[in-house]
């Protein structure tokens, strides 16, 4: 069960035992939970409703969990929560294509209601407790408005779209901002962003910069340097 107050999360699910099973495990007075059997339902849902998490099937019947996270993710769906994948799959490249399409967190069935419950109440308090300091940084390509926890790309010093980031995207962002010319380690970098130690893994770290560096370093100016076996380097030359 999961303790909660006034949250909406949006279960996205078309295999009727799953979604079965994942609501008897999200029974809570506080929790609202919404269903949509695929993409089209959920980005409806999106559009008319404020979505604090969302889980998503891995395999849907109207395409696959990694591309409809990328319409969650893009101007379409235009949402910045934490995302959750449940899949079958365990393997390997199915979770890094899960992360790479803009996924917060990966379960592989069966789940616990107890590890389910606990993987939300996660990423919900990592988006909780993201306290935005000062207000914007310039930089050559992006602009970074922390009073908001906003970017924007930018071109010539001029403001351009907006630069759609997870929130762990914009924590590692934010963490490599502010050890800015010096070299932030893997274990500085979980510690602020995930919370926890690496536990000497940091694939899922891997992920997430390669895709922040996609978003933001258009111009391919290695502005995020990778260090290997230490961290990453984040300058603005």
């Amino acid at each position: 069960m999961i303790e909660a107050e006034n949250r909406k999360i949006l279960l996205v699910e078309n295999d009727g035992d799953h979604a079965l099973a994942a609501l008897a495990q999200l029974a809570d007075p506080g929790c609202e939970v919404i269903c949509a059997p695929g993409g089209e339902a959920a980005i409806k849902v999106l559009k008319r409703e404020r979505i604090d998490l969302i889980l998503l099937a891995g395999t849907l019947s109207d395409g696959d969990g990694c591309r409809l996270c990328q319409r969650i993710r893009g101007e379409e769906g235009g949402y910045l929560g934490p995302v959750i994948f449940l899949s079958r799959q365990g393997g390997g490249p199915d979770i890094v294509s899960a992360f790479r399409s803009g996924g917060d967190d990966y379960l592989v069935r069966p789940v616990t209601a107890a590890v389910l419950a606990e993987r939300i109440e996660a990423n919900l308090a990592r988006v909780k407790n993201a306290k935005p300091q000062g207000d914007r940084q310039w930089f050559k390509q992006f602009m970074i408005d922390k009073s908001r926890r906003e970017v924007y790309r930018v071109e010539n010093g001029q403001l351009r779209e907006k630069i759609l980031l997870s929130p762990l995207e914009y924590g590692v962002l934010s963490a490599l901002i502010r050890h800015q010319n010096t070299v932030t380690l893997y274990s500085e970098l979980y510690r602020d962003v995930w919370q926890q130690e690496d536990l000497g893994d940091v694939r899922s770290l891997m992920v997430h910069v390669s895709n922040l560096r996609k978003k933001i370093d258009r111009n391919h100016t290695e502005m995020i340097l990778a260090v290997r076996g230490f961290g990453y380097l984040f300058q603005d030359e």
